[in-house]
């Protein structure tokens, strides 16, 4: 979790009134994002914090006919509005515009303000900011526009509420000019942590506690699938947890298509050896099967002295073989024993009705995800391999 603090933050509220915020020409090291506000504040917003995906964009009616401010893929990630005019891009919404954002963290109502709204331009246009968590139930959280910076969630959503996705609304108070409507280059959160489900809760906190969560994860949306390069920072987290020791990255890298961190040590541990032709494939996202596989290495790799990757058909494991799972003809021969050994010890259970789901076996599962892990999926496994077998 990780707050975001200002060293000179001035907040104006007035009659339920916040006020927007300008910046430009901020700068960044590996964590944040540092800039100065119409003010004068000095403030600075986690990098990993700010818009990652445009849910929908509706323009306002007069709208702009400048194309540099009509593709709302401009306001995601950080700021890029320059004062001296190298970039200018940003987008207006026109007047009454809507545009819907979505976030990889979830934002909540944490120490002083929690939303950041980047508005740029020589005018400052109101706005309507609402926050959900569903797209389906939206909280009003305040109007923007003036000089000072952000948007505080305080008294205006359930307590202990967090939320992925920020709604602005242009308040049509600029209309006749070349661009009606607030300009915007990008949005943060202020106060955000990692978002997860709620049956997830639990184990996420026990995964912070037991320093499971590998960097790639931290303050990310832990409900969407996980990547072959983020699962392996989190077998490479099992490990060091389990043996005790901590792994070192391979001196030559094997893989032609990633230089990760992660992906270097978990191979030099043995846990995996790539796809082959000297490939990885760190964006693919891993299956269940896949994922059962690789923490089976992790633990023999972590309790049975001698264990290698070449050696792992002399290495056996030793647990009372639960009933078959309904799908069980779709594990693979590869696979089987890692799945068993994992249901049998309450590590990786089935999806209900005794199935498995060890991998998409159609085009209409692998659009729907359908045996996909996620990454709070992977986490939970983590606990639970570290609860049950150290």
């Amino acid at each position: 979790m990780k707050k975001v603090f200002s060293m000179m933050l001035t907040v104006f509220l007035c009659l339920g009134m916040v006020s927007m915020a300008w910046a430009a020409d901020g700068q960044k090291d590996e964590n944040y994002y540092y800039f100065t506000d119409r003010s004068g504040n000095e403030m600075m917003a986690p990098k990993n914090a700010f818009a990652v995906r445009v849910v929908s964009f509706t323009p306002g009616d007069p709208w702009t006919g400048e194309t540099d401010n009509q593709d709302p893929e401009v306001t995601l990630g950080l700021p890029d509005f320059s004062s001296s005019g190298r970039n200018n891009k940003n987008l207006c919404l026109g007047a009454g515009g809507v545009l819907v954002l979505g976030f990889d963290t979830a934002i909540y109502d944490g120490e002083s303000d929690d939303i950041y709204v980047f508005e740029v331009g020589g005018d400052v246009e109101a706005t309507s900011v609402a926050v959900s968590n569903d797209l389906s139930t939206w909280y009003e959280v305040g109007d923007v526009g003036g000089a000072t910076a952000g948007v505080d969630l305080s008294g205006k959503i359930p307590e202990g509420s967090t939320f992925r996705y920020v709604r602005l609304t242009d308040l049509k108070t600029s209309i006749y000019s070349s661009w009606p409507g607030a300009d915007i280059d990008a949005v943060s959160g202020l106060n955000t942590t990692a978002a997860y489900s709620d049956w997830a809760g639990n184990e996420v906190k026990e995964a912070e506690e037991e320093d499971l969560i590998p960097d790639s994860l931290i303050n990310k949306d832990l409900t969407l699938p996980i990547t072959r390069a983020e699962f392996a920072g989190v077998s490479v987290k099992v490990y060091e947890n389990l043996s005790n020791t901590k792994a070192l990255p391979a001196v030559i890298n094997p893989f032609t298509d990633t230089a990760d961190l992660d992906v270097l040590k978990a191979y030099n541990v043995g846990v995996t050896n790539g796809i082959g032709d000297e490939l990885f494939a760190p964006d693919s996202l891993l299956n269940r099967e896949q994922c059962a596989t690789m923490l089976t290495r992790v633990f023999k790799r972590a309790t049975m002295p001698g264990w290698t990757l070449e050696t792992d058909s002399h290495f056996s494991l030793s647990y009372d073989q639960p009933a078959p799972f309904a799908d069980d003809r779709e594990i693979s021969g590869w696979a089987r024993d890692s799945v068993y050994f994992m249901a049998a010890n309450q590590i990786i259970n089935g999806i209900g009705n005794n199935t498995f789901a060890p991998k998409n076996m159609t085009p209409e599962q692998e659009a729907l995800g359908y045996a996909n892990a996620t990454r709070e999926q992977a986490l939970a496994i983590a606990v639970r391999m570290v609860r049950n077998l150290k």
